[in-house]
Parts: C-alpha cells; sequence; structure tokens
C-alpha cells in the first residue's frame, strides 16, 4: 500500500550525514583555530612583555584546548571510517555525528569556559582591570554559554531526535506504550 522510494530516501541519509559531518568539522576546525591563536597570542604577549609566569599558563592552557579538540576530532574522523556506506550504516554515522556535537556543546563549559575563566578573571584582578574590562570578559564568558546552549537546544539534540527516529522507524524498533 505504501512504497518507499529508497534512491530518494538514501540521497536524504546521505544529505544528514553530510551536514552533521561537515557542522562537526566547523566547530573542531573554529575550536581549534580560537584556542591556538588565542594561546599563542597570549604566549607572545607574554615573553614581549616579560610578565609573570601566570600569563604563560593563560597561553599554554588555551594550546592545551586546541590540542584537546584535535585529539577529539582525529578520534572522531577515526571512528567514520568504521561505517560502510549502506543507508543504515549512513544513518548510523549521521547519528553518531549529532551525537559528537551534542556531547561537544553539553561539555563546552568544562573543557573550554572553564580553563578560559580559570585564567581570565584572575589575571584581571593581577593588573588591576577596570570593572569594564571585568564587564566584557564577564559578557563574552555569557554570550559563549548562552549561543552553545542555544545551538544545543535548537539545533543538536533536534537534529538527533529526528534522525533517531528515523532509523526507528526503518528498523522498525518502536516503542510501544
Amino acid at each position: 500500500m505504501y512504497a518507499i522510494n529508497e534512491t530518494a530516501l538514501h540521497q536524504r541519509i546521505h544529505q544528514h550525514k553530510n551536514n552533521t559531518g561537515w557542522l562537526a568539522h566547523v566547530n573542531e576546525m573554529g575550536m581549534m583555530f580560537i584556542a591556538t591563536v588565542t594561546g599563542g597570542f597570549l604566549l607572545i604577549d607574554a615573553i614581549r612583555d616579560q610578565e609573570s609566569a601566570y600569563s604563560y599558563v593563560g597561553g599554554l592552557a588555551f594550546l592545551v584546548i586546541g590540542v584537546f579538540v584535535f585529539f577529539s576530532r582525529r578520534q572522531r574522523k577515526r571512528n567514520e571510517n568504521r561505517f560502510d556506506q549502506s543507508m543504515l550504516a549512513e544513518l548510523d554515522q549521521a547519528i553518531k555525528n549529532a551525537g559528537y556535537l551534542v556531547t561537544f556543546a553539553r561539555t563546552f563549559v568544562w573543557w573550554f569556559l572553564l580553563p578560559a575563566a580559570i585564567f581570565s578573571f584572575p589575571n584581571l584582578a593581577l593588573n588591576n582591570a577596570s570593572w569594564e574590562k571585568y564587564l566584557l570578559v564577564l559578557g563574552a564568558f555569557l554570550l559563549s554559554y548562552l549561543v552553545v546552549t542555544w545551538e544545543l537546544r535548537k539545533v543538536h539534540l533536534p537534529r538527533k531526535k529526528k534522525l533517531e527516529s528515523l532509523r526507528d522507524k526503518l528498523t522498525g524498533d518502536r516503542e510501544f506504550s
């Protein structure tokens, strides 16, 4: 009675897989760029101005964040090679990438904002920064948190649920209450 256009469905799934992979790639590259450039700038600035050892810690912390994202990306790319090119395998890969993006966003506070805050606020205090600088830095942290949280709730979680629902429909794994 109902017919599924398998070719169109496979193309749609392939597109979902490519979109989630591309979004993960953009997030990783952006975070590696931001962390590496920030860390490099802080280290160069600390060396040039012969600042305290604490200033070096901030630069190194950002470089470590960049390395952390690099290794997370490498692990994700390695896991991508474990999927074949069948429709369900591509759907599983899209779900895996969507899950990766969810985890990336959920843990952002712990692997990026917290280390940055541990460096930023004491550094502001050591340099007797104005209250305007404190507000600017606090605003940047708050905005980062809100953007990532919004993206998690409005983009990543709905996409993952949609893909999981599609997989359930294709495999017949529906829960009946």
